[in-house]
């Protein structure tokens, strides 16, 4: 009995030894089930970016951008996205339209005509992420809701006109948006929406100085604060050519023009945007 007790010890301490090893990550716990890679069915993407939680939707969002095929299936239903009240969904919407480009303008300049501004004015800021490049189509829907009831979508509309620049000159009277002469007339409005409007699509396109200081210098006096600061802010982006003109508006006769005027020196000098 003993004897076959002491034959079956070195078995023991094999089986002991192994499964100390395998607590101690030492040996090989076999193939690991593969992570499934495949691409998500199109089918699956439209169902799931119309129900189920937040981060689904979202995700789906973001996968209808890929290339390709049912383009238009693609596009309605991010059109859907676009408006669904969740920040994380309508976010991925609205990043995937701008990522598939011109096919998605359509969908994004039909946001403009929805009821709620927050929508509208959401598509404007899409509109505005094609910047220099867009299309006439994205210039004419932003030129429209310049005109918006909503003082929100009309000031989103001006940066986003700001972002895309004035178009080459036409000659005659026309007044490019973002141009010298489109300043002149938008600061003559009686609507300050459209006098900040004009300022916001100005600044990232400061033409001739010697036509828009007169003009800054004048509507650093503006009723409207925002007005006020968005002319200060124009003109401390220019930086040196414009202290000159603002070291001479503080002797101007008008108060409010001295102290925009003194406020725009000082952050000039500490070189604050």
């Amino acid at each position: 009995m003993a004897m076959a007790s002491l034959t079956s010890l070195p078995l023991v301490v094999a089986a002991l030894i192994a499964a100390s090893g395998c607590s101690r990550g030492g040996s090989d716990p076999g193939p690991r089930a593969a992570e499934d890679t495949r691409p998500v069915p199109l089918d699956t993407l439209l169902a799931q970016i119309q129900s189920g939680p937040s981060a689904l939707r979202a995700h789906a969002a973001e996968q209808l951008a890929l290339p390709g095929p049912r383009l238009e299936e693609r596009l309605r239903a991010l059109r859907i996205a676009f408006e669904d009240p969740d920040r994380k969904v309508n976010t991925s919407a609205s990043t995937s339209l701008v990522r598939i480009g011109a096919p998605a303008l359509p969908e994004i300049i039909d946001a403009l005509r929805v009821p709620d501004p927050a929508i509208r004015r959401r598509a404007v800021f899409v509109l505005g992420q094609w910047g220099p490049t867009a299309a006439p189509v994205a210039r004419n829907a932003i030129k429209e809701a310049l005109t918006d009831p909503d003082k929100s979508v009309r000031a989103a509309a001006g940066w986003a006109m700001g972002r895309m620049g004035p178009l080459p000159s036409r000659g005659g009277a026309a007044a490019d948006l973002g141009s010298d002469r489109d300043l002149a007339q938008g600061l003559k409005s009686s609507d300050p929406a459209v006098r900040l409007s004009v300022l916001l699509r100005y600044q990232p396109y400061v033409g001739d100085t010697d036509r828009s200081l007169p003009l800054l210098i004048s509507t650093l006096g503006d009723a409207d604060p925002l007005v006020r600061r968005a002319a200060a802010n124009t003109l401390v982006s220019l930086g040196p050519p414009a202290r000159d003109a603002l070291s001479g508006a503080l002797s101007d006769p008008n108060p409010t023009i001295r102290r925009e005027a003194a406020i725009a020196l000082v952050r000039l000098s500490r070189g604050t945007p």
